[in-house]
């Protein structure tokens, strides 16, 4: 079981959620400052009648698998007692194979995900010898980058100097696949690129088709009293959340409406971008082609 408390220094009042996993339960809590002594001795009842649940129904707790993890700019001194011990604060914590640390940098789970493709990367490289160029392209995507992409909606928002580790990753990928022959242009679309297609379609889901488990990433439409041609010719951009800090600005909702708004501003949208006129797949072709045209202009300026 592993339990998170993050300080939101904005939020007036306590919100809490549970996710339940096959064999894990994560709580996380948000407190203001202020509620610290609230908050503590209600999660110390919480646990408590956990407790007692588990030695009904004979459920054992593994001391070493309950984690506690504080998300927070000032030190609080969060104590919290469960299955006869003190939880110890933890600097890492790791849930469903990405590991949170208590500062939301991402660092050690990116670290993590170069020294594991490294590993693979050495393995490709002694049978690289019995495939053509083709067959080790086909699986450094099926068995390496994959790993790479894994959750990158969670961490995709960390310092550019660590995700340009991954980055230099992919290009010693390129040098094992193309042996010092010349490489093809496109044939491995940069892993920002397959990061913003994933972000971006997520948003059509939420926005545009209503999935319900993604309710909380639906933005709000802007609305505007002066009317100009560039809002007549943008009905469906996004109204963009404040930020009150840098670590918040390259976070999944900044990034992606500032994303969204210059894809509806764009030639390749259509006007009429629903559900029944553009289809899931449809929209990742149109995203997938509008960001390389982005990316080739860029490059030729």
């Amino acid at each position: 079981m592993a339990k998170a408390l993050e300080d939101q220094s904005r939020r007036p009042s306590t919100q809490k959620s549970a996710k339940a996993y096959a064999d894990d339960v994560t709580v996380s809590v948000s407190f203001a400052p202020g509620d610290e002594t609230s908050t503590i001795s209600r999660l110390n009842t919480i646990l408590h009648r956990l407790e007692i649940w588990g030695q009904r129904w004979q459920v054992s707790f593994p001391p070493h698998k309950t984690q506690l993890l504080v998300v927070s700019r000032t030190r609080h001194d969060i104590r919290l007692f469960f299955n006869g011990a003190f939880l110890t604060p933890s600097r890492e914590l790791k849930i469903l194979g990405v590991t949170y640390d208590d500062k939301l940098t991402f660092k050690p789970h990116i670290m993590q995900l170069a020294r594991t493709a490294a590993g693979q990367l050495a393995s490709l490289r002694r049978i690289s010898w019995l495939l053509d160029n083709r067959g080790r392209e086909l699986l450094y995507k099926a068995q390496i980058r994959s790993s790479l992409e894994y959750c990158c909606l969670t961490w995709g928002g960390a310092a550019p100097s660590h995700i340009a580790v991954l980055d230099k990753v992919q290009r010693r990928t390129e040098r094992i696949i193309w042996d010092g022959q010349q490489r093809q242009p496109g044939a491995l679309q940069c892993l920002q690129h397959h990061r913003d297609v994933v972000g971006l379609t997520t948003f059509f889901k939420a926005q545009v088709r209503r999935t319900p488990h993604l309710n909380q990433l639906r933005q709000a439409e802007r609305h505007t009293e002066v009317l100009t041609s560039t809002v007549a010719a943008e009905p469906g951009t996004l109204a963009l959340p404040r930020s009150h800090s840098t670590h918040h600005q390259t976070q999944f909702t900044q990034v992606y409406t500032r994303l969204w708004n210059c894809l509806l501003a764009s030639d390749c949208c259509p006007n009429n971008l629903t559900n029944n006129t553009v289809g899931l797949q449809r929209f990742k072709v149109l995203v997938h082609r509008w960001l390389s045209s982005v990316r080739d202009s860029d490059t030729e300026d």
